[in-house]
């Protein structure tokens, strides 16, 4: 027992320690063909909180504490050519169950469906550049659909996320191979292979793949211009299986004081089926009134949404941020989703330490 106690405060030391060195770099000597050499690494985590209350409209439960992620990274960089990247996410993994008769009359089935809160692997990355206009990046790889550019650009991911991601038009990260193709500061080439099946899923059993291309421009500093396509043949030997793609545009222009941006997206043949093509366009945009208050407005169209269950409906979200000290960032915001006339206010806080 007392070895036990000892191996406990060991381990509740070292995870301390750690934490202590959150979002600081540390340097590291390492020996690589005999010579010593500094590694730079990196420890740092986020965490999204949220509330809500539902004003009016048809919604359960009505109001809720929420927690729409939590991550922990970490990076180790071994030169300008070598560098390792790991993320750990949290967010709901689990499908819910739903059992019907012949006739399509839902069951009363009882069953266990899991946490809706699970870590998962979300980046796992080796990234080498053979020379300083190509980078080639293999592992669990983010998505450049949407997770590499529109979310960072939207800024605001704690309050919400942005739309591809929130109706599941493309995986936010999946396991494959990229290669980066850079033109000066202008322009952004990039080609990858993944298993199309995403982070929460094996490769399928016929080992098809899904084939990416993204190029984004900056014509000058603040605005990016990008046009993603991806094709992913199907696996499904049935009648109505067909091959899937994806689509999407995307504008930006962004300064110290306001930010803009528009995007079109579609999957044509979404879940590899016939006649289940999904599209729909978001735009928002915010202005910084000063260091502690932002004002922000999103508006999207939504034709289908895999994950909520929407067709044809538009969303609206005006809100304000605050934010009181370093690194914690609050806001309330309110947003209504029509033709339901859900109406509802959101509390929203996010730290990244």
């Amino acid at each position: 027992m007392k070895n036990l106690k000892h191996m406990k405060a060991i381990l509740y030391l070292t995870v301390g320690v750690m934490l202590l060195n959150a979002n600081t770099l540390i340097a590291q000597d390492s020996l690589v063909n005999g010579q010593a050499i500094e590694v730079k690494q990196k420890v740092w985590a986020t965490i999204f909180a949220s509330y809500y209350t539902t004003v009016n409209g048809d919604y359960k439960p009505k109001s809720a504490f929420e927690m729409p992620t939590a991550l922990f990274g970490y990076s180790a960089t071994f030169s300008d050519k070598l560098k390792a990247t790991l993320i750990y996410d949290v967010t709901r993994t689990t499908n819910a169950i739903k059992v019907t008769d012949e006739n399509g009359n839902q069951l009363n089935v009882s069953y266990n469906e899991g946490s809706k809160y699970t870590a998962f692997l979300k980046m796992a990355e080796i990234k080498y550049s053979p020379v300083n206009f190509v980078d080639v990046r293999i592992g669990q790889l983010l998505n450049t659909q949407y997770l590499t550019t529109q979310d960072k650009f939207w800024g605001y991911r704690y309050i919400y996320f942005t739309y591809q991601e929130v109706h599941r038009y493309g995986n936010p990260a999946d396991f494959g191979a990229q290669i980066d193709l850079k033109y000066g500061d202008k322009l952004l080439n990039q080609l990858s292979v993944t298993n199309g099946d995403g982070p929460f899923k094996n490769q399928d059993q016929e080992g098809k793949f899904l084939y990416a291309n993204n190029i984004e421009y900056y014509p000058i500093k603040g605005i990016v211009l990008k046009l993603y396509g991806d094709y992913s043949p199907k696996s499904d030997t049935a009648k109505l299986a067909k091959d899937k793609y994806a689509i999407s545009a995307f504008a930006g222009y962004k300064t110290n004081k306001f930010r803009f941006a528009a995007e079109y997206n579609k999957v044509i043949n979404n879940g590899y089926r016939k006649n289940s093509s999904y599209y729909g366009f978001s735009t928002f945009g915010s202005y910084t009134i000063n260091a502690k208050f932002d004002i922000l407005l999103r508006y999207d169209y939504i034709n289908r949404s895999a994950t909520l269950n929407l067709e044809k409906s538009h969303l609206i979200i005006v809100g304000v941020q605050y934010q009181p000290i370093k690194n914690l960032l609050c806001s309330i915001n309110i947003r209504n989703l029509s033709p339901s006339d859900r109406l509802m206010v959101y509390g929203n806080f996010g730290i990244t330490f």
